[in-house]
């Protein structure tokens, strides 16, 4: 039931994903109810859409898809089940942005902001962290990248990271908490390094040092990070601690 839910969740996400961008609005929608099953109408359209018969992108099924694992994930690995209240939105968030972020090179506004004011209330009624401790984590995540991006820019003459990095690891901070960072940092740097390398192998840009200049969204990685400390994170710390 909980994977269910999810793909339904899924299913919306591609509506925000798609709308935000654009500014639009996410309530009203021309398909009817039948074209919008998750993952059932894609197969059953043979990914085209009934009234215009234009190909649907893989990325509808690819969210919906990631939306149900997810939230099973997520009711796996936290027994209090309370915490979903906090840790689902979040997630889905970060699904979102990382979509919005390969596809348009954008982190809006629309959800970090949102995403950090809700954080920060989530620590007011909930157990995995005091209001001090979100507090703390939203202005170390979003200090620490302002800094880090004014600092780029002065040595480089050029922006490594945007406002809209600097205010998702806020965001980050606020749910996670300030411990969470560097390891989540650590997580993002590893995985962006990866993806960078293939980039740069597939575009063959590794000569006369054209490689300095591909640019990838980072969104993404910190994304992955947060989620990859949310499943992980404590495991590692007590491993980090006890060696």
């Amino acid at each position: 039931m909980a994977g269910l839910f999810g793909l339904v969740l899924g299913s919306f996400l591609n509506v925000v994903i798609t709308r935000f961008p654009l500014r639009e609005s996410v309530l009203a929608g021309p398909l009817a109810w039948y074209d919008n099953i998750p993952l059932f109408s894609y197969a059953w359209l043979r990914g085209h859409c009934r009234a215009c018969g234009a190909a649907i992108p893989w990325r509808y099924p690819l969210v919906e898809l990631a939306g149900g694992l997810v939230v099973l994930a997520l009711w796996h690995r936290f027994p209090n089940k309370l915490l979903l209240l906090a840790y689902v939105p979040f997630c889905l968030a970060l699904v979102a942005l990382t979509v919005i972020d390969l596809e348009h090179r954008l982190l809006p506004d629309i959800i970090t902001i949102p995403g950090i004011i809700f954080g920060l209330l989530c620590s007011l009624i909930l157990p995995h962290l005091s209001f001090p401790e979100a507090a703390a984590g939203a202005l170390a995540g979003g200090a620490l990248f302002y800094g880090v991006a004014w600092m780029y820019e002065k040595v480089a003459g050029r922006r490594g990271l945007g406002g809209g990095d600097v205010k998702l690891m806020a965001m980050i901070g606020a749910f996670l908490g300030a411990p969470s960072l560097p390891l989540i940092i650590f997580f993002s740097a590893a995985l962006g390094s990866l993806a960078g390398f293939a980039l740069v192998a597939v575009k063959g840009r590794y000569q006369d040092g054209q490689w300095r200049f591909v640019a990838i969204p980072y969104g993404p990685f910190l994304s992955v990070g947060a989620f990859i400390y949310l499943l992980a994170g404590e495991n590692l710390l007590r491993l980090l601690g006890a060696g």
